[in-house]
């Protein structure tokens, strides 16, 4: 693993920064520094991590909160292998190879699992996994047997994501030396000759798009009796993630990302594929705010009828709360519309921190969706612009000749907002 800053959450890593060729490193809230960090304890420019003639050091930028490294509160500090540095409620983590000088007597800087971050201690190497560039702790391996393993060329690193039908993992690329996101389909499902052509739908429906809101589909393959997709590794997390650390968003946030994933969905549409799981943990957060729609593995190909069939009349395949209601009555039949009503449903979550419908079990959220009135975002959030409302309540009208009737039209509706 080359030198890299770490993003920790719950003690866990969920994004690498690496600092190959980097001699400054400014790290805050704001979208112009090198790294964002959507905490809303830092300051928009909090602090600065320099590689100098001694090694790293990491300074503070007069930040509110302050920085702390290994809990201590400083200005300006050296940074070793294995540090913590505090900032706001982000915690980052130093991994670095530098070599002590050669007449240092001081002891070899300890290991960390590459999954979880924590310091392997040298009598507990031997109870876990090592390869050629990385170690994992027996308590990473016990939980995921597949970390630390290669599969089809791919080292798996840390398990990322987990849905009905696959695993997603960060992982190397050895012959490319690059992170990826590797979709793995759940082993129980590999004899099930359905759902291997529903998993690798994903992989057929991506490889037609190429947008800079949409997700990378790099290959599919099958190897080590595992079906796997990889796709762009993105750092920085999810928006339902986000939603849930930092709850309803600033208005001209969720409508950025409302747009922004509108420019995705025409564009899929233009190429006859219709999304159909439209929500907030498929839209990933890039570097300056970018938005990547991901997880195309209900997406429908208008050209593609025998694929489509796989789908079973009468099923809801997404997620309840964000579906259409006639995505729960023929999940075939639908249409563009209904990605404008989930585009819809996600900003709606978005901005009232709540989903539009709600139920002790699926079949309430699902007879919520079909007949409930849809409660007014204004009713939650009175500063919200009531132009915003009306959009909103468009795109989610129950019966979809209502609605916008392309993304394309929608897309053009949340550009002439005025915010």
């Amino acid at each position: 693993m080359r030198d890299a800053i770490i993003l920790l959450q719950g003690g866990k890593p969920i994004s690498e920064f690496p600092l190959e060729g980097i001699s400054s490193l400014v790290i805050g809230r704001s979208s112009q520094c090198d790294v964002q960090v959507r905490d809303s304890k830092l300051s928009r420019r909090h602090c600065e991590i320099r590689l100098g003639p001694g090694g790293y050091t990491v300074r503070d930028l007069g930040s509110k909160n302050g920085t702390f490294v290994n809990g201590a509160r400083v200005a300006e500090a050296k940074l070793g292998h294995g540090d913590r540095v505090q900032i706001g409620l982000t915690q980052l983590l130093l991994h670095c190879e530098q070599a002590p000088p050669a007449e240092s007597t001081e002891a070899a800087p300890p290991q960390l699992c590459a999954a979880c971050g924590n310091i392997v201690p040298a009598d507990e190497l031997s109870k876990g996994r090592q390869t050629a560039s990385r170690i994992y702790c027996r308590e990473c391996v016990a939980a995921e047997p597949l970390v630390g393993l290669t599969i089809g060329g791919y080292e798996v690193v840390q398990a990322i994501g987990r849905g009905g039908m696959g695993t997603v993992f960060k992982a190397e690329q050895l012959s490319m030396s690059r992170p990826v996101a590797l979709k793995i389909l759940h082993p129980e499902l590999t004899t099930d000759p359905e759902a291997v052509q529903r998993f690798l739908r994903e992989a057929r429906a991506g490889g037609q798009l190429s947008h800079p809101n949409i997700i990378r589909i790099y290959d599919m393959n099958h190897a080590e009796g595992h079906h796997f997709i990889s796709m762009e590794f993105v750092p920085g997390g999810d928006v339902g993630a986000l939603l849930d650390r930092e709850g309803p968003l600033p208005t001209r946030h969720a409508v950025d990302i409302a747009r922004q994933t509108c420019r995705a969905v025409a564009h899929a549409h233009a190429k006859g594929v219709i999304h159909r799981d439209i929500k907030p943990t498929n839209l990933l957060l890039g570097r300056g705010d970018l938005i990547k729609v991901a997880d195309l593995g209900l997406a429908k190909s208008l050209d593609d009828a025998g694929i489509s069939s796989l789908t079973t009349t009468g099923t809801a395949l997404g997620t309840l709360a964000y579906v259409p209601p006639e995505q729960l009555v023929d999940a075939r039949q639908v249409d563009g519309r209904a990605d404008v009503y989930s585009i819809g449903a996600t900003c709606y979550h978005l901005l009232t921190g709540v989903p539009p419908f709600r139920g002790d079990s699926a079949a309430d959220v699902a007879r919520a969706v079909r007949s409930a009135p849809l409660r007014p975002p204004r009713a939650y959030r009175r500063d919200l612009p009531q132009p915003v409302e009306d959009l909103l309540l468009r795109a989610m009208a129950r019966d979809r000749d209502d609605r916008f009737q392309t993304a394309d039209e929608l897309l053009q509706a949340v550009e002439a907002l005025r915010l």
